[in-house]
Parts: structure tokens; sequence; C-alpha cells
């Protein structure tokens, strides 16, 4: 399961969802309003949370990530996601590539 989180609004993620993903984004950053982005990744052994935006810092101490974990921040960090201004489009696209694994 992929959960997306936008400021208080969340949504599972499928490619439906890319229109309200960009839609609360862009009325977001035209309202002058700071955004956080959470992405929480779970299936199988992966279990991964990623941020962007103006999102509070939360450090969970926990375990060191597997190798699928790795590769999904390696993926988020190399995409520049986290970028601000956000891009709604390097959001979907990692989300689009990630539901296809």
């Amino acid at each position: 399961m992929i959960k997306v989180i936008i400021n208080e609004q969340d949504r599972i993620w499928d490619s439906s969802q890319a229109g309200w993903l960009n839609g609360t984004i862009n009325d977001l950053q035209k309202d002058g309003i700071p955004i956080c982005v959470r992405v929480s990744i779970q299936y199988g052994d992966t279990n991964v949370g990623l941020s962007a935006g103006s999102c509070s810092s939360s450090s969970c101490a926990g375990r060191p990530p597997n190798s699928r974990e790795r590769e999904l921040i390696n993926s988020w960090n190399d995409m520049a996601v986290d970028e601000i201004p956000l891009n709604s489009g390097k959001i979907i696209s990692f989300l689009n590539r990630v539901k296809l694994q």
C-alpha cells in the first residue's frame, strides 16, 4: 500500500489520484500555504516513509533500511522529489514508478 498525505489530506495512491495530488499542491502553492507531503510505502518487507516540503522533522529510531527500502530512498533523492518549490510531476512520477514495481 502506498499512502500519500498532503498537509491534512490523505489518499491511498493509484494513478487516479494524480489530479488530486497535482491540484492540491498547486492550490496550496498559489495560496502561499506551506506544504508537507508524506509518502508511506508498506508492502511485503518494505516499510518506508518519505517526506518533502515543509514537514516537521520526525525522527524515529528504528532499524536500518533493507535493500528495497534503500532503493526507494535513493530513487526519491535521485529524482530530487523534495526540492522546493515542490514539483507535483516529480512526486507523481516517483509514485507511479513505485506502483509498477
